[in-house]
């Protein structure tokens, strides 16, 4: 007695106009059947009365002792027994037996809507006639076509169809291969010529043997002696077992290369990893110490600025003694001196005093400046008259040197708001530089102008030296000073223009230099225009320019 799980044939879908049906209840016990029901399963008087369960009718017809189940229920071949069929059914699968009058019968089971089952039976003796050998026969024609080799063998592990190109594939010589030939033999040729190894001929067989009556699906994959690498995948079906066999060496190559590309990737990447580690880490040690050196720096930056801060008063003090002093001497307020020399002597300590206050000043200033503790003190003025009083700061020197200073201001100059103090010194230190580099009889001019969109532009051109073009941009650098130190004829720190641009940095202005050597220089200072105040009563807030005059009118060298 053999069963199947549902039924195909190779020509057209299944039709099987034989049928007969039976009903049962919720109990799965006989309701009523059909009339043909009795003879179509060969079932005594007994089977179809009322209330026969419908375990009991499929008893029978499996024969219970002897019956083979042949189907395929997760991944098994050969099973027996009532609970396999009823999980067959539980998955909504026809059933084919083979009774024991050799009819061929396909049970379908459905479920009622009102609760119980149906059972419909329909004959499949035509359509099974002949078996599996009848099958294969009609699929020669289709497996020749297969580019893969195709084996398939019985249940009793026998050939049963095969096409040429598993001979080719397997190297079996065309007389090897013959309708029933055990698939032992085929082993045992594979073994004798070293297929598998070196070992007993017969254990070796034997292994295969047990791991193919098992009926199991299976795949692997075998290099054979030539180098070839061969996929074998095997699948059990009704009444026996089909196994393909593709040759995959090429694809088998190309993993291989890739696999190998990949692994020599990795390294690569491995490699590089370390190294951008190993930068990393570097760069961490080298900001590291950059940061080190800044602390250093700043603590330096730190110990100066108070060193400087310190020794004001200590410096200043003294400074101060000797040019008021010295200058009593000059102008012999207490009486003449007795030697016109004495004279010239006081008036050299004199100057060098004041120069060396205006030195000190400078460096304190930059000190400040860097340390951030210079705060401004912004109010509304009027730009003209802090203009007005730094001129005449300068107007000694420049009247000796017969240098003409001119000024140009526009009627409707808005006042300015900033710190009126750190503007006039700014315009001092400009206006004296202008003095100092300008030769006899040259000119100053002082001019202003005002943008709505762009602000205040104030001007200091002179018909001096001039500067050049590589030396522009480093006039602006502290302590750097214009020309050859043996040819120079001015002295000074170079500390004025650095200090400018500083005190136009904290207003949110910049200072922009235009220069040519022997056609003289053009320092022209751009005021932003939130700074500009139009309101003509910001007169009366305007500071007197004599009260914010720099102490010791600072000057640019």
């Amino acid at each position: 007695m053999s069963i199947k799980s549902g039924l195909t044939t190779t020509e057209n879908p299944l039709y099987l106009p034989k049928q007969t049906i039976a009903f049962f209840d919720r109990d799965r016990c006989l309701i009523g059947c059909h009339a043909d029901f009795q003879i179509f399963l060969g079932l005594p008087d007994r089977f179809v009365q009322g209330g026969t369960g419908l375990d009991q009718i499929l008893k029978y017809c499996l024969g219970e002792e002897t019956a083979e189940i042949k189907g395929e229920i997760k991944g098994e071949n050969r099973i027996s027994g009532l609970e396999q069929c009823q999980e067959l059914f539980s998955k909504q699968q026809p059933v084919v037996i083979l009774l024991q009058t050799k009819k061929m019968v396909q049970l379908t089971m459905a479920d009622l809507s009102g609760g119980g089952l149906s059972l419909v039976v329909t004959d499949a003796t035509p359509y099974c006639a002949g078996g599996l050998e009848t099958i294969a026969a009609k699929l020669k024609v289709v497996v020749e076509s297969i580019s893969q080799g195709i084996s398939l063998f019985d249940h009793n592990l026998d050939l049963v169809l095969w096409n040429e190109r598993f001979c080719e594939v397997m190297e079996f010589p065309p007389e090897q291969l013959r309708p029933g030939i055990a698939l032992s033999e085929l082993f045992r040729f594979n073994a004798e010529r070293g297929e598998y190894g070196a070992g007993d001929v017969e254990l070796l067989v034997a292994d295969r043997m047990e791991l193919a009556a098992r009926f199991k699906s299976h795949r692997f994959i075998r290099k054979l002696r030539d180098g070839r690498v061969i996929e074998i995948s095997g699948h059990p079906v009704s009444d026996g077992f089909v196994t393909t066999y593709t040759d995959i060496t090429e694809q088998h190559k190309s993993a291989a290369a890739l696999a190998e590309a990949n692994r020599q990737l990795e390294q690569r990447v491995s490699l590089r990893t370390r190294e951008l580690e190993q930068e990393l880490d570097n760069r961490i040690k080298t900001e590291q110490r950059l940061l080190q050196t800044m602390e250093q720096e700043q603590l330096a930056n730190r110990a100066k600025t108070e060193f400087l801060a310190n020794m004001s008063h200590e410096l200043r003090t003294p400074l101060n003694c000797i040019i008021g002093f010295s200058e009593l001497l000059k102008k012999q307020i207490f009486g003449p001196l007795g030697q016109e020399r004495y004279v010239e002597y006081c008036t050299d300590i004199h100057s060098a005093g004041v120069h060396l206050l205006e030195v000190l000043n400078d460096v304190l200033d930059v000190s400040k400046l860097e340390a951030g503790e210079i705060e401004l003190r912004e109010a509304s003025f009027d730009l003209q008259e802090i203009t007005r009083a730094s001129i005449q700061i300068v107007a000694a020197r420049a009247e000796s040197s017969d240098l003409n200073i001119s000024t140009h201001f526009p009627p409707d100059l808005p006042f300015l708001f900033a710190d009126p103090r750190r503007v006039k010194q700014v315009l001092i230190n400009l206006l004296s530089n202008a003095v100092k580099f300008t030769p006899e009889g040259g000119k100053i001019m002082v001019s202003a102008s005002i943008s709505l969109q762009n602000g205040l532009f104030l001007s200091v051109r002179d018909t001096g030296i001039g500067i050049g073009v590589k030396d522009l941009k480093r006039v602006m650098e502290p302590f750097v000073q214009v020309g050859d130190s043996l040819t120079r004829k001015q002295e000074g720190t170079g500390l004025g223009l650095h200090i400018v641009g500083n005190l136009m940095e904290m207003h949110g202005g910049t200072i922009e230099l235009e220069s040519e050597p022997g056609q003289g220089t053009t320092v022209t200072l751009s005021f932003p225009k939130e700074r500009l105040r139009f309101d003509p009563l910001n007169k009366l807030q305007k500071t007197d320019p004599a009260e914010e005059q720099p102490q010791g009118d600072r000057l640019l060298h």
